[in-house]
């Protein structure tokens, strides 16, 4: 056995279980890109495999999985699940493969929001344009009734002005720190520990108190002879509420004591 693989099957890496995934759902949009249709089809199919997935109906559950992310491939959840699936069955490779398609599922979201909000802005600006022409006209009118359609139009306008100043296009990174962990785990599994340990720092860097990545990560320092940093976050993963595996403090405990005073 390798001296990594030693590692990966010696301490416990942990993974995310029973958990409901957040991830950006937005309005339908008139882009080419995004088909309402086709996304309320692919969260029926995504519904009903959850169903089947909690009744231990795995190979039903997968299939709805597979239509899901057919049907609409931005369904990020669906390939989750999917990765989730494989990981179970110890098909590590397929795991990695389904969280990255999840990544790029979310990229392309988020692309998809940024044309939403191009389009917003284009029709917002369109409006004000409008409402200043108007309000041009009607200030050159003698009519005493025009005085409260300016007003009207002042205050449609003034509410227009503050949603486009609103209205900014996404900027944040599109990735969740759920699918920096996953990501991550699959690939400790398959050995490739500085990878993960990247894919760990970044769910970290999203979500400070990440228990489960801090108790990964801390194997991957492991790993790397860096016992302080190992030390630095079991801490953190125990302050999260994580329980971190007794041998694995055992034998970190054996080749470097846990420093004292901290």
């Amino acid at each position: 056995m390798s001296l990594r693989a030693h590692f990966s099957k010696r301490f416990q890496i942990l993974i995310l279980t029973g958990m409901a995934w957040v991830l950006p759902i937005w309005a339908p949009a008139q882009q080419i890109s995004y088909d309402p249709h086709k996304f309320m089809i692919a969260r029926s199919h995504y519904t009903k495999a959850m169903k089947l997935l909690a009744d231990n109906k795995l190979s039903e559950g997968e299939g709805e999985l597979l239509e899901a992310v057919k049907t609409f491939p931005q369904l990020a959840e669906g390939y989750i699940e999917l990765g989730n699936l494989s990981m179970r069955r110890g098909e590590f490779r397929e795991g990695l493969e389904r969280y990255q398609k999840a990544s790029v599922a979310l990229s392309e979201l988020q692309g998809i929001k940024r044309l939403q909000e191009v389009e917003r802005q284009r029709q917002l600006q369109e409006s004000i344009d409008l409402l200043n022409e108007r309000i041009s006209d009607l200030s050159r009118s003698q009519r005493p009734s025009d005085q409260g359609k300016i007003q009207q139009a002042m205050v449609r306008l003034e509410k227009l002005q503050q949603e486009r100043t609103n209205a900014q296009p996404p900027t944040e990174t599109p990735f969740t720190p759920e699918v920096h962990f996953l990501v991550g785990t699959a690939l400790m599994k398959l050995e490739r520990f500085e990878e993960a340990g990247k894919e760990f720092q970044s769910a970290l860097a999203l979500r400070p108190r990440f228990g489960e990545a801090h108790n990964n990560l801390a194997v991957v320092f492991y790993y790397r002879r860096d016992y302080p940093a190992c030390w630095e976050h079991l801490r953190a993963a125990e302050h999260a509420g994580i329980r971190v595996d007794p041998q694995f403090k055992e034998e970190l405990s054996a080749v470097f004591p846990e420093p004292a005073g901290e």
